[in-house]
């Protein structure tokens, strides 16, 4: 037996460090609270679409709300291959990919995990690099075992980040991350 395998946690601590990762989405919580009110952004009555980001500041913050939602329906569907697309994989942030995939792989769900952005504020575009403030706030949800039984139970709370991106051919990519909250 290799001392590896000697400092094997049990079972239940793996549970619970997986749980912990889909839980964080690349961070650690600054302040639980709950999710203040949605604001509206006031519509236009044109039927022109939304415009395709072009400058490197609309990208940024294009891809880190894209980043957002497919970390949401990873977690809701367990189904990570967009996801790590999205991710450098030496970013601490690729562990969320990793840990739901783990979740499925025990046959757990987190249905009702969702990150919304609050606010982004790309800032420091130098070429292939840039960085983004962001704001958001995780749903509260609850880890579920293949019979629908509560395994663990996650509130609610709000999250302040940096992300770093670095520009890969046309896609920016999440490449670093840096708790602001604490």
């Amino acid at each position: 037996m290799s001392a590896r395998t000697a400092l094997r946690p049990p079972h239940w601590a793996g549970v619970a460090l997986v749980a912990a990762v889909i839980l964080a989405g690349c961070s650690e919580p600054d302040q639980p609270g709950t999710v203040p009110p949605a604001t509206s952004t006031p519509s236009t009555t044109t039927s022109t679409p939304s415009p395709t980001p072009t400058s490197a500041k609309q990208q940024v913050e294009a891809a880190v709300r894209t980043y957002y939602a497919e970390l949401t329906e990873a977690a809701q569907t367990l189904e990570t291959s967009e996801l790590k697309t999205l991710v450098d994989r030496n970013c601490p942030c690729y562990g969320s990919a990793e840990s739901i995939d783990e979740t499925a792989a025990l046959g757990h769900t987190t249905p009702d995990a969702a990150w919304t952005v609050r606010r982004v504020k790309v800032h420091d575009v130098f070429g292939k690099t840039a960085a983004a403030e962001v704001h958001y706030d995780v749903s509260e949800y609850e880890v579920l075992d293949s019979t629908g039984e509560r395994i663990r139970r996650f509130p609610a709370r709000a999250s302040h980040l940096d992300l770093s991106f670095v520009l890969d051919g046309e896609t920016w990519i999440l490449a670093n991350v840096f708790n602001l909250g604490g």
